[in-house]
């Protein structure tokens, strides 16, 4: 045998490994689970979040959490939100919602935000162009949580704005 046709072999020898590896790796989800075990994607409840905000739009974050928390457990988790644009004031509203469940968690809030009947926290003031603002720092659980501890749930929070000049107007605050 030459030494092309030595290289030649050897080059069929590795690959044929490596496909056989690849096709055991790939029906076993070695490739799936490595994968979401490295992913960063998934935001857990008592992470730092910011929520970039733009005039006139909605933006949401979601988080999963899973049902082991105590009834009334205070749960630390910064919420900020930040203006994206530089040149407009705006009024802010945020809501929240839990998939999975009726109950709903307390929101330790700023004490510039304010939860009217419908269920929004009001922030008080203009969020100024460019500025950020912390909308709470802890969570509480509610007190007849039924939350069931081998499940998992998803907290969404909403986040609202308008250009300061319409938001009276629109949301009816004072």
């Amino acid at each position: 045998m030459t030494k092309r046709e030595i290289a030649f072999v050897f080059a069929i020898v590795v690959l044929s490994v490596l496909l056989v590896t690849s096709v055991i790796l790939g029906l076993t989800g070695y490739f799936s689970s490595a994968t979401y075990l490295s992913s960063n994607a998934d935001i857990v409840v008592g992470d730092s979040v910011t929520i970039g905000v733009k005039p006139n739009e909605t933006s949401v974050v979601s988080m999963t959490f899973d049902g082991s928390f105590l009834p009334d457990e205070n749960i630390p988790q910064t919420v900020q939100i930040s203006s994206q644009d530089l040149n407009s004031n705006l009024k802010v509203r945020v809501k929240t919602q839990v998939f999975g469940t009726d109950s709903q968690f307390e929101f330790i809030t700023n004490s510039h935000f304010e939860q009217k009947e419908d269920g929004y926290y009001y922030f008080d003031e203009d969020l100024k162009g460019g500025n950020k603002i912390t909308f709470c720092n802890y969570i509480k659980t509610p007190k007849d949580n039924n939350f069931v501890s081998n499940e998992k749930y998803i907290l969404s929070i909403i986040v609202e704005t308008l250009e300061s000049e319409y938001g009276q107007t629109i949301w009816k605050i004072a």
